[in-house]
C-alpha cells in the first residue's frame, strides 16, 4: 500500500543553508521510489491556522509538500536513510517543519 509523507513548512530560519536541502533531496528520494506529487506555497486553507505562502518570500514561507513513497517501509527507510540524515540536519536547522506519515490507497 502506498505512503505518503506530507510536510507543513512554518517558518524559514535560514534561507541560504536551506537551499542546499532543496538541491539534494531528490536524489535521495530516487532511492527509495519517493515521488514529490505536491510542493506548493499558495494553497487554500479550509479549517485551522496555516497560512499560505508566496514563492520566493522568506517572510510569508508557508508551504505543504506531499511525497509518494511504495510503501511505508519505503518512506521510513528513506527518512532514517544515511542519504537523508544530512539534508534532514540541514532542515531542522533552517526551517520549522511539521512532518507526517500516513498509508493509503483507495
Amino acid at each position: 500500500m502506498a505512503a505518503y509523507l506530507i510536510a507543513h513548512r512554518r517558518d524559514i530560519t535560514d534561507s541560504e543553508t536551506l537551499k542546499k536541502y532543496r538541491d539534494g533531496i531528490e536524489e535521495t528520494l530516487n532511492k527509495f521510489g519517493g515521488e514529490v506529487l505536491s510542493r506548493e506555497d499558495g494553497f487554500e486553507v479550509l479549517e485551522g491556522s496555516w497560512h499560505p505562502g508566496e514563492k520566493g518570500d522568506d517572510e510569508h514561507p508557508e508551504r505543504v509538500t506531499v511525497i509518494r513513497f511504495p510503501d511505508m517501509a519505503a518512506l521510513k527507510g528513506w527518512y532514517d536513510s544515511e542519504d537523508y540524515a544530512p539534508l534532514k540536519a540541514i532542515r531542522k536547522k533552517s526551517a520549522k517543519t511539521d512532518v507526517v506519515a500516513v498509508e493509503g490507497g483507495v
